[in-house]
């Protein structure tokens, strides 16, 4: 009955990117999660669903992030899986043909989603490969784009050893989302979210402090002290700045 399940997520106008994911990986009956060959599945569903929907600078920011997103949960669950000749099918078929700028330019969106999966996977030096050959044409895309491509590239880089590099890219991926979603917005506390942690890492506590601190502030405020992504970035803090907990 996948038709059924996925006319059913379809039908879900969750308004976070979180709950429309969830819509297509847990029974809307049951609640439990879906594995195997039907979360692959519907996960394939999801990317069809969204499929549609062109470039992220000439639509709705809402549904191309949403595009984005179930290209990613779709390509980070074939790894998962190890279906990796699917995700190298998925790989050729989210991008444009071609090198022309514009090309390039309505291409990364998806390469970079494609490079995140790598990273989810524990790839980071093959997700490095792909994100430092699409650098040069970051700058002719959308701010959500650049602003998640700079994330990603600190992520990865981080995961390869190259820690000190990371600290610039964080910096460049949380100005771009406070210029363009404000100071406040979800997009703007998930890049703090990265950089805090990177901060602590690189031995910049205080400021590690501030940014966590104020991520943390702003989520209880606006979603509440329950929340899931209050909670997570509690465990975060606690996990890398244990002296400011203790």
């Amino acid at each position: 009955h996948v038709d059924c399940l996925a006319e059913m997520a379809a039908r879900d106008k969750c308004m976070t990117v979180e709950g429309a994911a969830r819509s297509w990986s847990v029974c809307a009956v049951c609640h439990q999660e879906f594995t195997g060959p039907l979360l692959i599945e519907m996960m394939r569903r999801l990317w069809r669903h969204h499929r549609r929907v062109t470039t992220p600078s000439s639509v709705d920011t809402r549904q191309a992030v949403l595009k984005c997103q179930a290209l990613l949960n779709l390509a980070t669950t074939l790894i998962s899986f190890e279906e990796f000749d699917a995700y190298e099918r998925l790989y050729e078929e989210s991008r444009v043909a071609g090198d022309d700028p514009l090309h390039r330019r309505d291409t990364l969106p998806a390469e970079n989603m494609m490079a995140a999966a790598l990273i989810n996977a524990g790839r980071s030096r093959e997700a490095l490969e792909i994100l430092t050959r699409l650098r040069p044409t970051v700058e002719l895309c959308d701010a959500w784009t650049r602003a998640f491509y700079n994330n990603h590239m600190s992520s990865a880089l981080a995961n390869v050893g190259r820690i000190e590099e990371t600290v610039p890219f964080s910096e460049a991926a949380v100005a771009i989302a406070r210029s363009s979603f404000g100071p406040q917005s979800p997009e703007m506390l998930d890049q703090q979210y990265v950089q805090g942690q990177l901060l602590a890492i690189v031995g910049r506590v205080e400021e590690a402090e501030e940014t966590l601190g104020h991520v943390l502030a702003v989520r209880t405020r606006v979603l509440g002290p329950d929340h899931e992504l209050t909670r997570k970035t509690q465990d975060t803090i606690r996990y890398f700045l244990p002296a400011r907990t203790a």
